[in-house]
């Protein structure tokens, strides 16, 4: 259990780095997809983040209703700090990106909670 929430820490680390990162390129050196892709593209990134962050969560803390509110609140408090921080590189901050990212964020701990329920009987 010990190796497994080591090497779940580490994937969560690197995907939130990753993500930071690439959110805050300025759009100049990067291709915007636009449209409905972009809104696809911040609910998976979402869903990801918070799909690992729950699942390390309930591994360290237990698979417990708050475990998973907590994953929630977290990604999509980051997601609202996401967006604010893109502006001065040069990016948009959008509602529809935000909303998009808390829904990712809430099918990503959804899809946790509902795999350690469904393993735990």
């Amino acid at each position: 259990m010990a190796r497994s929430r080591t090497w779940l820490g580490w994937a969560l680390a690197v995907y939130w780095i990753a993500l930071v990162v690439g959110t805050h390129i300025p759009l100049q050196r990067v291709p915007a997809p636009g449209g409905q892709w972009d809104k696809l593209q911040h609910f998976l990134a979402y869903a990801g983040l918070a799909t690992l962050l729950a699942a390390w969560l309930a591994l360290y803390r237990g698979g417990t209703r708050r475990t998973f509110l907590w994953a929630f609140a977290i990604v999509a408090g980051f997601g609202l700090l996401d967006e604010l921080t893109q502006i001065p590189f040069g990016r948009s901050c959008e509602f529809l990106d935000m909303l998009a990212d808390w829904i990712g964020a809430a099918v990503g701990t959804a899809a946790v909670a509902a795999w350690v329920k469904e393993n735990r009987q």
